[in-house]
């Protein structure tokens, strides 16, 4: 099945665990204690139905409950507002609520770098769990004449300014690591920005771009119809259905201070959550993530699993905020 099926088909599967809810008793979410362990949990996302992190949650709740780790129903609760900063605000006026929690992605800290007076921030919740590390690719038209992402910065330097590279908003992840590319090789290409995937591509089918930085289903459906190709992954190694495609470290691409793994998922709670409930829901992370269901929706969806708790993933958290946050400073100077 290919991407946009696989898409329309979760999409449905989703909907219908949406509506047709339980109400249940399970021993994951029905359990109660003095400590305050989660009882009526409801899922926060940034997006609205159909988005990224709303299928995200329903699909850790569809497989929790299809292998019995849940039976109670965690209604998913849309905070759209902001690309996370409607989320985290919501969550920060909840502390030490056990009730409450949310999935997150790297774009949150760049949106709390963002805004000039942002609500809240990632620091100020409380992380719980990393889950996936949503493997970033950079995709060009099939009949480029570079092959891998070190012939295009080689095409970058001979053609200054002339190279394009189309993505989503400036402050997004893939103009940032690009920015710093360009920093740490000595080049400079131009970014032209679109609010959707599909502009994106038609960009580069069209000659008005050359590359692209997104995760790979973002890509599957052209590079099946053979008009796009893929010249570098950002990851510790090759994806295993492209095996001839080297990753950016194997191109000696410099990313500065930026991680491998650019684009993470995990899970948040709000302010001073309780250490029984931080230890609830990692137990209840880690179920999921053993099942088998998990990891073929990871391998589906071009996922690496990850589980990452504790100081390890305040250490990733702080790693990413310290790389991008000078890249930011800087696009909201000079947007």
């Amino acid at each position: 099945m290919n991407s946009k099926l696989r898409r329309l088909a979760l999409g449905a599967a989703v909907a219908a665990l949406a509506i047709g809810g339980s109400t249940a008793c399970g021993s994951m979410a029905s359990s109660t204690s003095a400590g305050g362990t989660p009882k009526n949990v409801q899922f926060i996302v940034d997006t609205g139905p159909g988005g990224g992190s709303d299928l995200f949650a329903r699909q850790i709740i569809k497989i929790a409950r299809d292998n019995k780790i849940l039976t109670d129903n965690w209604p998913v609760v849309a905070k759209p507002e902001g690309g996370g900063l409607g989320a985290m605000a919501f969550l920060k006026g909840k502390p030490g609520d056990s009730n409450f929690i949310s999935s997150f992605t790297s774009k949150w800290i760049i949106a709390g770098q963002a805004a000039a007076s942002p609500p809240a921030a990632l620091t100020d919740l409380t992380p719980i769990v990393m889950l996936a590390d949503e493997i970033q690719v950079v995709a060009a038209p099939v009949d480029a004449p570079f092959n891998t992402m070190a012939e295009f910065l080689k095409s970058a330097k001979d053609n200054p300014g002339e190279m394009v590279q189309t993505g989503g908003s400036p402050n997004s992840v893939d103009n940032l690591v690009a920015l710093e590319i360009e920093k740490t090789s000595g080049t400079k290409w131009k970014y032209l920005s679109f609010d959707d995937g599909a502009p994106r591509i038609t960009a580069m089918l069209r000659g008005d771009a050359q590359i692209d930085i997104g995760a790979l289903p973002d890509f599957a459906d052209q590079i099946d119809a053979g008009k796009l190709k893929l010249i570098g992954v950002f990851s510790d190694k090759r994806l295993p259905d492209f095996p001839n495609v080297p990753t950016v470290a194997e191109q000696h691409i410099d990313l500065g201070e930026f991680p491998s793994h650019l684009q993470a998922r995990g899970i948040a709670g709000p302010p001073n959550m309780s250490g029984e409930a931080v230890q609830f829901y990692q137990d209840f992370f880690q179920k999921v993530s053993q099942t088998d269901a998990w990891k073929a929706y990871l391998k589906s969806e071009g996922l690496a699993p990850q589980f990452v708790t504790g100081d390890e993933l305040k250490t990733q958290i702080q790693e990413f905020s310290d790389a991008t946050k000078p890249l930011v400073k800087s696009m909201v100077k000079n947007p």
